[in-house]
Formats: structure tokens, C-alpha cells, sequence
């Protein structure tokens, strides 16, 4: 009796990590409002029955995935917090960290812009609270690097999209590029995440350099009048 307790409970772990991992797929596709749990349960290869009693209902569903996906960030972004690096160096350590999991969790990128695009109606508190914590975390470190004369001062949103949108954009359209490029501009190499990850850390920094500092000008010395001659009479 009790072995057969325990796989139940090992089947019902099973199933909910492959529901999770079939939503995610469909939810990257089709986003919340044009999924359907019967595409969902047909992917985990589970009923609906499973779905509802995991995850109460779709957008119960949609939420456990959008903490799934944001987990891993949130997580990173308090460890940069509690560190000694510098400031320049937080900012390259977490945009390079967004890569990292933007290429082991591809649906991330794709979810995050159907947001955009959808007004953000899908998200609940605990997902925004990580987008909001990860802008914190740049505005915080900007500041800090401002202080220290390390960059010049900047809009901290402005800089955040001016760094992520890219990253959006390469990640989520990749399938594009390699439909597009090789009919119309075949000589042009399909650009790696690597890369994506170099030119960002150069735009990081170009971005965020201090300008030369204003000198002041030498005052003009007074010139000496100029005594008159007078001629001779």
C-alpha cells in the first residue's frame, strides 16, 4: 500500500513537471490568451482532469510557468546584490547572466515580449515584483556608478531597454533571421550568442563611459596699454 502511495506521488511530480514543460512551449507560441489547455494536456500527454488539479485553472497555470521562467533571474539578481564587485562590473555580470538563460530557457525571451505586446495583463504580483526588482537592481547600481565618477549619469529605464530589447529581439528572432538572411543576404553570417553577448558588453560600456571633464578656460591676460609717441617738433 504504501509503495503504491509513493508512486502516485512520483507519477503526480512526473506529470506536473511535463505539464509545466508543455505549457511553456505553448504559451511561447501561442502566448495566454491563444493557448488552449486541450493543446497543453495533448503535449504533457495528460488530461485536463491533472492540469486542473495541479494548477486550478490556465492562468494558474500561465503563472507557474512565468515563475518558472523568471526564478533563475530573480535569484541572480539578489546574489549581484550582496557581492563586492564593482559597479560596471554588476551590470556586465547580470546582462551576461540574462544570456545565459535566455539560451537555456528559450521560451523566456519570447514570453516577455508577447507581455509587451498584451499590456502585461497576464502578469501576476509575484512576476511583475521580479521585473521590477531587476529594474531596482539597474537603477541602484547606476546610481552607485554615478557617485563614483565610473559612468556619466543616464535614465535608468532607458538604459535597461536599450540593453534588453536586443537581447529580446535576437533571442526571439532567430527563426526570422535564418529564413530571411540566407535568400536575401547570403554573404551576412548569422551572428552567435556569443556575439550578441560582445557587442552588448561594448555597448555597456560605451554607453555608460564618462564624458571629459569640462576644464576652465585660462582667463586672457590684460595686455599692457600701449604707450602713445608723440612726434617731434
Amino acid at each position: 500500500m504504501v509503495s503504491q502511495d509513493l508512486a502516485t506521488v512520483g507519477d503526480a511530480g512526473t506529470s506536473r513537471v511535463a505539464i509545466l514543460e508543455a505549457a511553456t512551449e505553448v504559451f511561447m507560441e501561442s502566448g495566454f490568451s491563444g493557448s488552449r489547455v486541450d493543446e497543453i494536456a495533448r503535449r504533457a500527454r495528460a488530461n485536463k482532469a491533472m492540469i486542473y488539479y495541479h494548477f486550478g485553472s490556465k492562468k494558474g497555470l500561465y503563472q507557474a510557468v512565468l515563475q518558472r521562467l523568471f526564478g533563475n533571474v530573480l535569484r541572480e539578481v539578489e546574489r549581484l546584490r550582496e557581492t563586492e564587485m564593482p559597479p560596471d562590473q554588476k551590470l556586465r555580470a547580470l546582462y551576461t547572466r540574462i544570456v545565459r538563460h535566455f539560451t537555456e530557457q528559450r521560451a523566456l525571451p519570447h514570453v516577455i515580449l508577447r507581455e509587451i505586446l498584451a499590456g502585461g495583463r497576464g502578469m501576476d504580483a509575484e512576476a511583475s515584483h521580479t521585473l521590477g526588482t531587476i529594474l531596482g537592481f539597474v537603477s541602484d547600481t547606476l546610481e552607485e556608478g554615478t557617485r563614483a565618477g565610473l559612468f556619466r549619469r543616464v535614465h535608468p529605464l532607458l538604459f535597461h531597454l536599450t540593453m534588453l530589447g536586443p537581447l529580446m529581439v535576437h533571442f526571439a528572432g532567430a527563426s526570422f533571421r535564418e529564413r530571411l538572411l540566407p535568400r536575401e543576404m547570403p554573404s551576412l553570417a548569422q551572428p552567435s550568442n556569443e556575439d550578441m553577448l560582445s557587442h552588448l558588453l561594448q555597448v555597456l560600456d560605451s554607453s555608460l563611459a564618462p564624458g571629459p571633464k569640462a576644464t576652465t578656460p585660462a582667463r586672457p591676460r590684460k595686455r599692457k596699454p600701449i604707450a602713445r609717441q608723440t612726434r617731434a617738433r
